[in-house]
């Protein structure tokens, strides 16, 4: 996958997103003893991935000039309210409801889907090639579990 754009970057980093959702759904649907580790790995991948994303790409100075301000503001209150739901699922691990995490897997698709469809792609066409390098090299300074 070319990883000289911030779309095919990200979207690795949403596949590993979407990958640690679904063993939390799979195993907190099966009871599994795992599925606290599970919650805690999710949590802390997710944590990462929103400060990279807000601190590499949304902070950047074009992003009002880009027109896409609103859709990054929209982005950011999504992952306030992401992290609010995994906070919680966190401080009640017992008390875990399916309609919860089923809210929370609708947001995770409406989420990605805004930022691989629309923000990303504009980004990658409008942004100039030096502010792209840097905002890749930024988000690289990060390990994830995709590398």
């Amino acid at each position: 996958m070319d990883k000289n754009n911030l779309l095919n970057l990200m979207v690795g980093h949403h596949a590993l997103l979407e990958a640690l959702f679904a063993l939390f759904d799979d195993e907190i649907r099966e009871k599994s003893p795992h599925a606290v580790k599970s919650l805690a790995e999710l949590e802390w991948e997710i944590q990462k991935h929103f400060f990279v994303e807000e601190n590499a790409i949304f902070n950047l100075p074009q992003i009002k000039a880009i027109k896409v301000y609103d859709m990054v503001l929209h982005l950011k209150a999504e992952h306030t309210e992401m992290l609010g739901y995994l906070r919680k699922f966190s401080e009640n691990f017992s008390e875990i409801k399916s309609e919860d995490i089923e809210k929370l897997a609708g947001l995770l698709a409406t989420h990605r889907e805004m930022e691989e469809k629309e923000l990303y792609p504009k980004l990658d066409k409008e942004l100039p090639e030096e502010q792209k390098r840097q905002a890749i090299l930024r988000i690289n300074e990060f390990p994830n579990k995709t590398k």
